[in-house]
């Protein structure tokens, strides 16, 4: 269609007065939901002091029958919202947005995107090109890294099997040494070491490491 065809096309009808378009800000001022489906109010101070939203829904770039993603906004965060048809009474929440006041967290970029929530938990997806790696840390200092070289995983305290594990983990190169190297005293002397000694990569891995 020409430029000469758009502008000769009628004009569309007038917008109703009580019907708002496009994208608007607002600030979230309740996330309780009072039937759990997740809805948040939210203030327009644009429109007027203490106008305040309808329950907007979230959109989410997953959502089905107990399944989906989900980050909710808290209050106080500034948020984008649209109305359903122009109409206030169905809003939807779009997204976050960060301000003068909350910026942007640093270390993102084209090759580094991260979820990084209020505590200090995140999960960074690295594809520098090289060096690509995925790392889940928490706000303690906790550490799974996945990369080409394998998974490294960094902790004060590794518990395998439940959180009331209690025994103590085996250094295999430590345990084959020990183990090689050990004698036993008889009426004769000691004896000699194991006959069938213990070999890293038989009887230890080789391949998974700890220390």
């Amino acid at each position: 269609m020409s430029l000469a065809e758009l502008l000769s096309r009628p004009a569309p009808p007038p917008r109703a007065p009580d019907r708002i378009y496009g994208a608007v800000v607002g600030v979230v001022t309740s996330v309780d939901d009072p039937d759990g489906k997740g809805r948040v109010k939210v203030k327009l101070p644009w429109l007027k002091d203490d106008a305040e939203s309808r329950w907007a829904r979230l959109v989410s770039f997953m959502a089905g029958a107990s399944r989906g993603a989900v980050f909710q906004p808290e209050v106080g965060e500034e948020v984008l919202l649209l109305f359903e048809h122009g109409d206030p009474r169905f809003p939807y929440i779009i997204g976050g947005v960060w301000n003068g006041t909350d910026a942007m967290p640093e270390g993102g970029g084209p090759d580094v995107r991260f979820i990084k929530t209020r505590s200090g938990h995140s999960i960074v997806l690295d594809d520098t090109s090289g060096s690509e790696k995925v790392t889940v840390t928490d706000k303690n200092g906790n550490k799974i890294e996945l990369s080409s070289n394998g998974v490294v995983i960094e902790s004060n305290a590794i518990l395998l099997g439940s959180s009331g594990a209690s025994e103590g983990l085996v250094l295999g190169n430590a345990f084959m040494q020990l183990f090689n190297g050990h004698t036993h005293p008889t009426g004769v002397g000691p004896s000699g070491p194991p006959t069938q000694q213990m070999a890293s990569g038989q009887h230890v891995s080789s391949k998974h490491k700890a220390e």
